[in-house]
């Protein structure tokens, strides 16, 4: 008989993730995960693992299967090299020490292995869009009644809420705590509530595309043929591009950021399709190497747009015997390449905690609390310094204000020695890879749990 059940609303990484976990440290627990799509399909394109998330990605025990599908082979070394880009004499300034060692991998091969690991996949739902839920206390069972658009229900001890950025879990929670609020008369806190559920517009879109690069001869470019990641920079905008797939892809995201637009509400669709005219149009006069890449990227239907959205730093990830995971708790901006590491790091430690022998079902909430403790402060942390990253990415800097894109594109500034300055910064914004780890906080989480369970 199962310790007790755990539903998990969403079947993208976050989520396939945490299933994974349940199943190496909780097998006693029996989980079922409902994704609202007919079809398993992850959307987005290259995904890239530091240390950190590649740790937890150990700890999944998947590092044979993914190291077959890095877009550096087996190699941990893929060096992040800044070029001022906006000029047609374009320059280095600088490298990442930090990135040295970064695995890059494609969304969907990442999410296939996730699937390849699980032992039961009659345990994913298709089809099942989550409506909403009521739970009751634990003095009356402490159970969750889940609802679905079919009108089928289903029922567990733990609600873990991993549908992403739009998440339909946070808007009922955040919905549930501000009707609680407005009982209490506290209106103030109650319109707080409310607005942290929908997503804030960043001010910047992403032109994402994949490129196959042709095979190493004289007719191919040396840009679609780097082993390492480049940041191609320019005034209030950039390019990232790194390979994926073993190499045999290129994955290119061009950013174009209007700081003036950050919070305002984004008019139009987040995702469209837009024609390469409009790509090329918007980073004309680059150097040589980035209009290559564009060039090669094949028919009229390949870019598609991102409007780039956050969450606020949101005040709790759980209420009673509900939690969120990964973008439903901390969408980010993907600046520094984290956000879908802090999902891996939620799903690793919520796992280990509901796999510790002392938590039960009544116990639930007493791990949901050290979960939010532990993992809300670091992902709101990483969620702040990727969005300053894109920004200084982009040439955004209260020491370049008076540059125009004019004057970056003419040469004329910023200068070398300011560009330098703004590599050191990026890299100084990276600096809680290195002083945190996600093994040390699953151990301090653990320990305290020891010490609030008789």
């Amino acid at each position: 008989m199962p310790n007790f059940t755990v539903a998990i609303i969403g079947a993208g990484l976050g989520g396939l993730a945490f299933a994974v976990f349940l199943q190496k440290y909780a097998p006693d627990v029996e989980f079922h995960v409902y994704e609202a799509a007919a079809q398993l399909t992850e959307i987005g394109a290259g995904i890239g693992c530091q240390p950190r998330t590649w740790y937890v990605l150990r700890e999944l025990g998947l590092d044979a299967a993914l190291l077959k599908i890095s877009g550096n082979g087996e190699k941990s070394e893929l060096a992040l090299l800044y070029r001022k880009s906006d000029q047609r004499d374009g320059f280095t300034f600088g490298n990442s020490e930090t990135d040295k060692k970064n695995y890059t991998f494609h969304r969907a091969e990442l999410q296939k292995v996730f699937i390849d690991h699980l032992q039961e996949r009659e345990r994913i739902h298709l089809g099942k869009r989550f409506v909403s839920y009521s739970q009751t206390t634990d003095s009356d069972g402490g159970r969750v009644e889940i609802r679905f658009q079919d009108g089928s229900t289903a029922t567990c001890d733990l609600l873990v809420g991993a549908d992403g950025i739009k998440s339909s879990v946070r808007a009922a929670l955040y919905a549930q705590l501000a009707e609680a609020a407005r009982k209490a008369g506290h209106e103030e806190e109650a319109r707080f509530l409310d607005s942290c559920v929908a997503p804030v517009f960043t001010g910047s879109v992403i032109f994402r595309t994949l490129v196959k690069p042709q095979p190493d001869d004289k007719m191919s470019p040396e840009a679609l043929n780097r082993t390492n990641m480049m940041m191609y920079c320019g005034k209030n905008r950039h390019i990232v591009a790194y390979p994926v797939a073993q190499g045999r892809v290129l994955n290119v995201a061009a950013v174009v950021t209007s700081p003036e637009l950050e919070g305002t509400t984004y008019q139009g669709p987040w995702v469209a399709q837009v024609p390469r005219e409009q790509v090329d149009a918007t980073f004309k006069g680059w150097e040589p190497g980035v209009e290559e890449i564009l060039k090669q990227a094949a028919g009229d239907s390949c870019w598609k747009k991102w409007a780039v959205h956050s969450l606020k730093a949101l005040p709790t990830f759980f209420d009673g015997r509900v939690a969120l995971l990964g973008d439903a708790a901390h969408a980010m901006a993907p600046y520094q390449g984290a956000g879908a590491g802090q999902g891996f790091e939620d799903a690793l430690l919520l796992g280990q905690l509901l796999g510790q022998p002392k938590i039960n079902r009544d116990a639930i909430p007493t791990a949901l609390k050290l979960y939010d403790e532990f993992r809300r402060p670091v992902a709101q942390h990483v969620g702040a310094v990727s969005l300053q990253s894109g920004q200084l990415h982009s040439l955004i800097a209260p020491e370049l204000a008076g540059v125009t894109p004019e004057d970056s594109a003419s040469g004329k500034a910023p200068t070398r020695r300011q560009l330098e300055q703004i590599a050191r910064e990026i890299e100084g914004l990276k600096e809680w890879r290195n002083y945190t780890t996600v093994e040390k906080d699953c151990v301090a989480a653990i320990r305290k749990l020891e010490d609030l369970l008789p």
